[in-house]
C-alpha cells in the first residue's frame, strides 16, 4: 500500500490578504516551514498512521515535507528524499497569491496557463509517474510512506484514479496533512 500524505499547512498556505479573507500563496519550490497547524495536522496524522506498519518512508526534500515527515516518522525510519517528489515549479508564479492570476487555468491539463519558467502539468507528470513505475516493483506487502506536495498528489490520484473530469486536476486537491492510500495491486 501507498500512504500518500500532503505536507502540514505553512503561512503561505493560510495567508490572508489584506481585507482577512483566506488568499493562499503559491509555494511551489520556496522552502517554507510549517506554521504551528501545521505541526497540528501532522501530529493527528501521526496518530491515523500508528497502527499502520510503515516499511519505507520517502519524502520530498523541501522543509515543510521534511518537517511533516518527522512528526509522523515515530518509529524512526530511515527517510529517503527524493528530488521527483518536490513541488511543481511554479515558475514567475512563486509567492503570488492565488487570486492575483488564473490558478485553475494552471491547473487545467486541457487549457493549462503557465508562464515563461513555469513546470508544465506534463513535466509534472512525467517525474512522479517515473517515481511511481518504480515503487510498483516494491512488494505489495509492504507499507510505503510518501511525504510530499499538493501538486504532486494530483498527479498521484491521476496515476490511481485517471485524469480528473475536464482535466481539472484541482477536482483531485488534497487537505494539508491528510493521507491518501493506494494500492498498486491490479483488480
Amino acid at each position: 500500500m501507498l500512504y500518500f500524505v500532503r505536507h502540514g499547512a505553512t503561512d503561505w498556505n493560510e495567508y490572508k490578504n489584506e481585507f482577512g479573507e483566506k488568499d493562499a500563496k503559491c509555494q511551489g519550490r520556496a522552502d517554507i516551514e510549517l506554521n504551528e497547524m501545521g505541526k497540528i495536522q501532522a501530529q493527528a496524522t501521526a496518530k491515523f498512521l500508528k497502527n499502520v506498519k510503515i516499511d519505507r518512508i520517502i519524502c520530498s526534500p523541501l522543509t515543510r515535507a521534511k518537517q511533516t515527515c518527522e512528526i509522523i516518522n515515530f518509529n524512526n525510519l530511515p527517510v529517503e528524499y527524493d528530488n521527483r517528489l518536490i513541488e511543481r515549479d511554479f515558475g514567475e508564479y512563486e509567492g503570488v497569491n492565488v487570486s492575483k492570476f488564473d490558478f485553475n487555468a494552471f491547473w487545467n491539463g486541457k487549457n493549462e496557463l503557465f508562464g515563461n519558467r513555469a513546470e508544465t502539468i506534463d513535466e509534472l507528470r512525467t517525474r512522479v509517474y517515473n517515481f511511481l513505475i518504480e515503487l510498483e516493483d516494491y512488494p505489495n506487502d509492504k507499507n510505503v510512506l510518501v511525504v510530499s506536495h499538493g501538486g504532486v498528489g494530483l498527479i498521484v490520484t491521476e496515476y490511481f484514479k485517471g485524469k480528473p473530469k475536464d482535466y481539472n486536476y484541482l477536482e483531485y486537491i488534497i487537505p494539508n496533512g491528510k493521507p491518501l492510500i493506494f494500492d498498486f495491486q491490479k483488480p
